[in-house]
């Protein structure tokens, strides 16, 4: 199949991770179109800021079998998806904000067409879109395609040494990064040896090795780990965060440090001067993202899952199969 990779922006590196994980496994041809560059330096194939990056793009998607969408469906000079899409040859990934901004008019959408969607592991995501494809835990990281030794470490957490913590400064404010600060002042007032470390301003190369400073990450206090949480697992951090039932009956034994609004403080602070312990916890981290999060396996789910929408009709009576089983990579 000749796929095509769209987005508004390359969200967390996810649409360059999928078109390159397309090409290096498969037989499968993919292209990457990414509509705006940012700041987070990821790797890239098309960006449509030019007329030349237009026709190429557009020329691409004409003789596509496949559509996947980061987030929605846009046109450019050359491209008519009003034409070219059918609800068996493509489908919409949604992430956070979106969803829970416009989940109705989406919901209203998907009803119409009967395009496929696919939602996250974060129930507040999720919940606003019942109808989706919501198992498909889409963390491609770059350390997914590394062998274990491979894989850089975070600094360990020794003796004397502060627990340092580190978190990004963006996103939505349910996340609670303003909690966290505040949280970190009052501890360290108190005489508690601990450091937040902000992660901002630099490209997403960069900022893994700024995390490898770190011995903990804070994601959220709202929903669960994303992207972030996963990378960080995989540098062998203790991660803290929200996680609601619905991502526990994906994961029901994650390594995550659990926290709310209310138990931020005391979380943290059960954590400090806890050398071993914190050591270990991240070693589990490590272990668990290994596992779960390999960019061979993510691929095969979601090649199963285009299959799935592309003969939907046909695997109703139970007694088809799908044409390639993905098993030689």
């Amino acid at each position: 199949m000749n796929i095509a990779i769209i987005s508004d922006f390359n969200i967390g590196g996810q649409p360059t991770a999928l078109t390159r994980a397309i090409n290096k496994y498969t037989k499968h041809k993919a292209r990457c179109i990414i509509a705006f560059d940012d700041s987070f330096a990821y790797d890239k194939d098309i960006i449509l800021n030019s007329d030349a990056a237009k026709k190429e793009a557009a020329d691409w998607c004409n003789q596509c079998d496949f559509f996947h969408f980061g987030r929605g469906i846009f046109n450019w000079p050359g491209v008519d998806f009003n034409k070219l899409l059918n609800k068996n040859n493509c489908c919409v990934k949604y992430y956070g904000s979106e969803l829970r901004e416009n989940s109705e008019a989406i919901k209203a959408f998907h009803e119409k067409t009967g395009v496929a969607a696919i939602t996250g592991t974060g129930w507040s995501i999720t919940g606003l879109l019942p109808n989706s494809y919501y198992h498909l835990n889409s963390f491609l990281t770059a350390y997914g395609d590394m062998k274990w030794e491979e894989i850089p470490l975070c600094v360990p957490y020794e003796k004397g040494d502060p627990l340092k913590i580190c978190a990004g400064s963006a996103g939505h404010p349910l996340k609670g990064y303003d909690v966290l600060g505040e949280t970190i002042k009052e501890l360290q007032q108190e005489g508690e040896d601990v450091e937040l470390n902000i992660i901002q301003g630099m490209s997403n190369k960069e900022a893994l090795e700024k995390k490898r400073e770190s011995h903990v990450t804070f994601t959220s206090l709202h929903s669960a780990w994303g992207i972030s949480g996963v990378e960080s697992m995989y540098l062998g951090h203790v991660v803290m965060s929200c996680l609601d039932p619905w991502i526990m009956t994906f994961f029901p034994d994650n390594p995550t440090v659990i926290v709310r609004k209310d138990t931020l403080k005391r979380q943290i602070k059960n954590l400090i001067g806890k050398y071993d312990e914190v050591r270990e916890l991240g070693t589990t981290s490590r272990l668990f993202a290994f596992i779960n999060f390999q960019t061979r396996t993510i691929l095969k789910k979601y090649l199963y899952l285009f299959d799935l929408i592309m003969h939907r009709e046909l695997y109703l009576d139970g007694f088809r199969n799908p044409d390639i089983i993905y098993r030689d990579f």
